[in-house]
């Protein structure tokens, strides 16, 4: 079982690739200029790691590790994301992913 957020990201795309979804990871750290580490100041603070879309819906998906904790402005995004009706999760691996997207196999 991975534990390093990065590795349970790539675990969580690889399986909504290969069932059918439309995802990928979001950009929501600076980039290293020299020495400094510059941050975007048109990235949207607290934003999920991974958006996906699959079967008509919108998935809002943030990775931590077993210890990871959501930092002010991604429950603030969470809260966001929920009180205009649409699904975040907060994945430590990819069960948490599983339980809640729908059955591949079901048709639409």
């Amino acid at each position: 079982m991975p534990h390093l957020e990065k590795d349970i990201q790539l675990q969580i795309l690889k399986y909504l690739r290969a069932i059918g979804a439309y995802a990928g990871k979001t950009k929501t750290m600076g980039v290293k200029r020299g020495r400094a580490f510059c941050f975007d100041p048109y990235v949207f603070k607290g934003f999920s790691d991974i958006v996906a879309f699959y079967k008509d819906k919108i998935y809002f998906i943030e990775v931590k590790s077993e210890k990871g904790r959501q930092f002010y402005e991604q429950i603030l995004f969470q809260k966001f994301v929920e009180n205009a009706g649409l699904t975040y999760i907060l994945a430590r691996d990819i069960d948490d992913v599983i339980k809640v997207l729908p059955n591949p196999q079901e048709e639409r």
